[in-house]
């Protein structure tokens, strides 16, 4: 070993036993005051891996299971809308790409049995090309033709049998068998079912007529070992000539992230404002052990020890501190991370409904300890600065009052001008900088915040000092030890108003939230009723309802008028937006923020509106013309209006109904506004309305909702406070 690295090392032991003989010994003498500043890192630390560990799960569940299916894919022919790709396009791109070692259309769907919702995937067989779980989803072993006319392949979590008929819609289906083995059940925990290509596409609506290839959810592109994925990338994407994006196959796992990256950073950043509290503890704490300390720590200066010395063994015990503090906030976060998952209900992407399991990344504890030990140790820094005062003399003279020197008249204007800029920039940060980037501002506040707070300490000591004083006897006491403490005074101060401060925020943005939810969606409550194709806590995606409702609904008595519509989910590239099918007379908040104009040309099929949200990610404004890629080709159409609306995914748009039904191959209304006569019994007209959506099916065996307009609303509210709260 070199001089150099013997000399480290001799330093390093000989700092560990000083902390273990001295700082150590003094902890244990303390130890109220060591487990409440302990206690507050621990929380910090289990926030964080709870936060992180919460929402990495969503996202990692959707990957895990989009993973599964792709396999070895390189790229993906994605559909651009809920109504798929022409499976035909499957044969172009065998016959135009020769770097593709294989092209596997492929289903994705849910099947309802039972009352429950189970993920159908589908495809031919060429879908052993891509990987093992879906080789495992088909069963392993061959099965006869015969049998995948109408029957399917079951997951073990299903809880369906081999032999089992079942009535999915208009079809009678028979399960064919039920996987069994080790790896039955890593796809999405087994619960799934696998249908050959011609029963998938019955089973989700998307058969096209007699002598058509009729539809699928995406394609999936296998290169050949060697080929340029960028090569093959740019000829699919001539082949497809926008009939579908080409996207990388884990584009679903990022739209599932973008998702829930508002709410998971709101989360965070309280998480990171823990940590601020436990720096102000951590700090009050090693000030008063420095106070405490005073003599020993001058007689170990006259025994030859140096100030560097001193103040590395007190960050060592600060980092110490934060080493036990996170590490034993880890599994505290774990659990918490795993109990908030067990209440997440399935979700559903792409009409699939996932399975939510927990995952923790390997990198979320390590995030979680570091950030406790800066935290701890930048606290420790400020108050290890009163060890540069101790001489040797005062080994035998008393030296608390060294808290009570007053701070420097520079630091004290340094902190006071940048703190007001800081304050001043947040409030030019709220105001001009869009979207998700705009939470910075509050983190940006708070600090600037506690820079004015840190130049106004005299003053602020000094209130608390003639506070104090008003409580007599006691109070005169307490005024007369916080003057002479002024930093552990403005510490504890500022431990209370940072978590009061927090507290107020928290509960006033969440406040805001669902206050502007409910202004952005001005018009979604006015409906009396709504018929939907899912419930109110939903967006009405699919399938579409049947012309027989609207029919009927509007024949029942005290109904005055009937409003169709539709919602729909379109890919735009990697990202993704809702789309709103609008017709005269709709209830929507389109309709109420949209210049008149703009929905008069809307509504006429010329033009579009669009999101905010939408605008800024596509980096269009209104009157420029937006092209887009739609299942029938590239369209365009001129942007009448951008508007405030709740940001869902990568935004919200609105076209005719007449319009989304033609671009997208999707004709009818997946949901219904109802309307009532003046003075109908609404309670008959609810209960006929229950009658209709009980009598008459969607495809796949579902049944349509009935809601209120106020429920709907108060839907969006509930799930605004659950993500807030």
């Amino acid at each position: 070993m070199s001089a150099g690295a013997g000399g480290l090392v001799a330093g390093f032991l000989a700092g560990f036993t000083r902390i273990r003989v001295l700082n150590l010994r003094e902890i244990r003498t303390h130890r109220m005051r060591v487990f409440t500043s302990l206690s507050v890192v621990v929380v910090s630390s289990a926030l964080l891996v709870a936060v992180l560990g919460t929402y990495g799960s969503f996202t990692a569940s959707v990957r895990a299971f989009n993973s599964a299916i792709s396999g070895a894919a390189d790229l993906e022919v994605a559909a651009i809308a809920d109504s798929g790709v022409d499976a035909g396009l499957a044969a172009e791109l065998r016959r135009d790409l020769p770097d593709a070692k294989a092209v596997v259309p492929l289903i994705r769907g849910s099947i309802t049995v039972g009352g429950t919702q189970i993920p159908l995937l589908g495809s031919d067989f060429r879908v052993t090309a891509l990987s093992g779980d879906l080789a495992a989803a088909q069963g392993g072993v061959s099965i006869s033709p015969a049998d995948l006319e109408d029957g399917i392949i079951a997951g073990p979590a299903t809880g369906l049998r081999e032999g089992q008929q079942l009535t999915i819609g208009d079809d009678e289906v028979r399960v064919a068998r039920v996987v069994t083995g080790p790896d039955a059940d890593e796809l999405n925990e087994g619960r799934y079912a696998f249908a050959y290509l011609p029963l998938a596409q019955r089973l989700t609506d998307l058969a096209g007529p007699a002598g058509t290839a009729g539809r699928v959810t995406s394609i999936l592109l296998v290169a050949k070992p060697g080929a340029d994925v960028g090569h093959l990338r740019a000829e699919a994407t001539r082949v497809v000539d926008g009939r579908a994006v080409v996207v990388n196959p884990d584009f679903r796992a990022k739209q599932a992230e973008l998702a829930s990256s508002v709410t998971r950073d709101s989360t965070l950043l309280v998480a990171l404002v823990s940590l601020v509290i436990a720096a102000f503890l951590v700090f009050n704490t090693m000030n008063m052990a420095v106070a405490a300390r005073r003599r020993s720590l001058a007689m170990v200066r006259a025994l030859g020890a140096r100030r560097t010395h001193l103040v590395g063994d007190m960050l060592g015990e600060a980092a110490l501190f934060g080493i036990v503090g996170g590490a034993i906030g880890v599994p505290v976060g774990v659990l918490a991370g795993r109990w908030a998952v067990s209440q997440v209900p399935e979700t559903t992407r792409d009409g699939v409904t996932i399975a939510i399991t927990y995952h923790l990344p390997a990198y979320v504890p390590v995030v979680a300890i570091l950030a406790c030990v800066v935290s701890c140790v930048g606290a420790t820094s400020l108050a290890a600065r009163s060890v540069f005062s101790v001489s040797p003399v005062e080994a035998m003279s008393p030296g608390e009052v060294a808290d009570g020197v007053p701070r420097r008249g520079v630091a004290v204007w340094v902190a006071g001008l940048v703190g007001v800029a800081a304050v001043i920039g947040a409030w030019i940060i709220v105001f001009t900088v869009p979207g998700r980037p705009a939470i910075v501002a509050g983190a940006v506040y708070a600090i600037g915040a506690l820079l004015i707070c840190f130049a106004f300490t005299r003053p602020l000591v000094t209130a608390v000092v003639l506070l104090a004083r008003a409580f007599r006897g006691p109070g005169r006491l307490a005024s007369v030890n916080t003057g002479r403490a002024p930093r552990r005074a403005w510490a504890t101060l500022m431990t209370v108003a940072v978590a009061i401060a927090v507290g107020m925020g928290t509960s006033g943005a969440l406040d805001n939230l669902v206050s502007s939810i409910s202004t952005s969606l001005d018009g979604l409550g006015d409906p009396d009723f709504y018929v939907s194709s899912s419930t109110e806590d939903e967006v009405p995606l699919g399938p579409v309802l049947p012309p027989q409702i609207a029919t009927e609904v509007a024949a029942v008595p005290g109904v005055s008028a009937v409003i169709g519509g539709q919602w729909a989910n379109v890919n735009i590239g990697e990202d993704r937006a809702l789309v709103q099918g609008l017709v005269p007379g709709s209830r929507a908040p389109f309709m109420r923020k949209a210049s008149p104009d703009a929905v008069r040309q809307v509504l006429a099929g010329n033009g579009i509106i669009l999101s905010n949200v939408l605008a800024r990610a596509l980096g269009v404004h209104t009157g420029d013309v937006l092209r887009i890629a739609t299942p029938t080709g590239y369209q365009q159409t001129v942007v009448r209006d951008t508007v405030d609306y709740v940001a869902i995914d990568s935004g919200t748009a609105a076209v005719s109904s007449a319009l989304l039904g033609r671009w997208f191959n999707r004709p009818g209304d997946t949901y219904l506004q109802v309307i009532t006569a003046p003075g109908a019994d609404k309670t008959q007209v609810r209960a006929a309305l229950d009658r209709i959506a009980a009598q008459i099916p969607l495809d796949g065996g579902l049944h349509a909702h009935v809601y209120t307009g106020a429920e709907a609303l108060a839907a969006t509210q509930r799930q605004a406070q659950q993500a807030g709260g």
